[in-house]
């Protein structure tokens, strides 16, 4: 579940997920935004496990957030790495057919403890901070939408 805190945010207020893990690979679900009755299909298939000699490939569809350029859904191809000391990124080619838009999301995350980690998500267009506080299945994060809006999100996986 994700909910934007602050009044006026261009962004649905509150969206729901539900995910599931199908093996290493694969996960499948769907994305629900109740002001706006919408819903989208939400999988990632990872093609390639990443390695010392090449990053990780995966495909997936999801809803366009955290753009704020599109609604609907969203392709992509993403390419990620870890870097050693908690650090990971991701680097990705996104098309959202509603809006005919391509972008190019990239991020930086830091597992800095064994509860807490940061990302830095780029979208295409805008910065999105994010903290987490991990905890057994679930975990709870702080996101600065556009560096701007606060926005909650809290995740259980199953």
């Amino acid at each position: 579940m994700r909910q934007v805190l602050s009044k006026g945010s261009n962004r649905a207020p509150t969206e729901f997920s539900l995910v599931r893990q199908f093996g290493d690979s694969f996960r499948a679900g769907v994305e629900f935004m109740p002001r706006s009755d919408r819903w989208h299909p939400v999988w990632n298939y990872r093609i390639l496990e990443a390695n010392d000699e090449h990053p990780a490939l995966a495909i997936g569809q999801s809803s366009a957030w955290p753009s704020s350029k599109t609604s609907g859904s969203a392709f992509s191809l993403t390419t990620a790495q870890g870097f050693g000391n908690g650090v990971s990124g991701y680097l990705s080619v996104s098309y959202a057919p509603d809006g005919d838009l391509w972008q190019v999301p990239a991020g930086i995350n830091w597992r800095f403890h064994e509860k807490w980690s940061s990302r830095l998500m780029w979208d295409g267009g805008n910065l999105h901070p994010v903290v987490t506080f991990h905890h057994d299945v679930w975990s709870l994060s702080l996101l600065l939408l556009d560096g701007v809006d606060p926005t909650l999100s809290f995740s259980i996986g199953f």
